[in-house]
């Protein structure tokens, strides 16, 4: 039964990156839209508490039956969080694009602190432990394209809130934050791919095949943001890096990950370069209104 969760998950990745190389995105078809979303949500202040305390998470309306907790521990200048969640439904149940989960922090002020990719097993379950230098802070959790993303996408699947194991001084404050939309997608609530005829993959194959697809994902998101004009010496690199680790052997799925992982990296350290030297250029472009302003 594992190994056949596994293989379910591994094809939805499969599927989804066909689909995403079949549809590359073009000018007139731009991978991230101009809309920006804001959310509010809940942040809770931690700095008073001199003992660790738990938490809760709730599945948003895209992921009812969501679940998980976490204890966070204040230390000095960092907080301490050890999470576990469950019942999550796969990432490409949201669209070809979403490969994995991205858990984070998020400022009442609305800055987004990446805490690290919740990887989930064969039962829909995942753990992660991170810290964040944030004292006051609202979780999220997100689907996202690949683990390196710098900004929470629109699909948020769950939130922090309080249980009765919830102790100490705990202050709420609501926390409005920007999330970045990407191609539509649709919520298949009735998928179920057939997998009667599909070979079993093992924990290790599918967490090397799903980095490979994570940094495909990163590489053409970059050069749909003009990687390959504005950050040609990291896109090229990111490419070399991937196509090493594709060309590893099988057997070597730690390598694999490694090495996928960072052309992840430097794929979205490209895109964030290129992004802000394609907004320069914009700015330097851009017609100066020099009519007087009237009296």
């Amino acid at each position: 039964m594992r190994n056949l969760v596994l293989f379910r998950l591994l094809m939805i990745g499969l599927v989804g990156c066909w689909a995403f190389a079949q549809n590359a995105p073009t000018p007139s078809q731009p991978l991230y839209q101009v809309t920006i979303v804001s959310r509010t949500t809940k942040a809770l202040n931690y700095g008073y508490l001199s003992a660790p305390t738990r938490i809760g998470f709730q599945g948003t309306p895209v992921a009812t039956s969501a679940r998980g907790e976490a204890t966070v521990e204040p230390k000095r200048g960092s907080t301490v969080l050890k999470m576990r969640f469950e019942h999550l439904p796969e990432p490409g149940r949201f669209g070809p694009n979403y490969m994995t989960y991205v858990v984070w922090a998020i400022s009442p002020e609305g800055r987004a602190h990446n805490l690290g990719e919740l990887i989930l097993d064969g039962s829909r379950k995942g753990k992660l432990s991170s810290s964040t230098p944030l004292q006051t802070f609202a979780l999220i959790v997100t689907a996202e394209p690949y683990f390196s993303v710098t900004q929470p996408s629109e699909i948020v699947v769950m939130e922090n809130v309080l249980t009765r194991d919830t102790i100490g001084k705990v202050q709420e404050v609501n926390a409005t934050y920007e999330l970045l939309p990407r191609k539509p997608y649709t919520y298949d609530t009735s998928a179920n791919p057939s997998v009667a005829a599909a070979p079993h993959v093992s924990q290790d194959q599918y967490e090397s095949m799903l980095a490979l697809y994570q940094a495909l994902n990163a590489i053409q998101i970059a050069q749909a943001q003009g990687a390959d004009r504005y950050a040609s010496t990291q896109i090229a690199r990111a490419r070399d890096v991937y196509n090493k680790a594709r060309a590893l052997p099988a057997n070597l799925s730690k390598e694999i990950v490694s090495m996928a992982r960072e052309a992840t990296q430097i794929a979205e350290d490209s895109r964030a370069i290129a992004s802000k030297r394609s907004d320069a250029e914009a700015r330097a472009t851009a017609p100066v209104n020099t009519a007087a302003p009237k009296p």
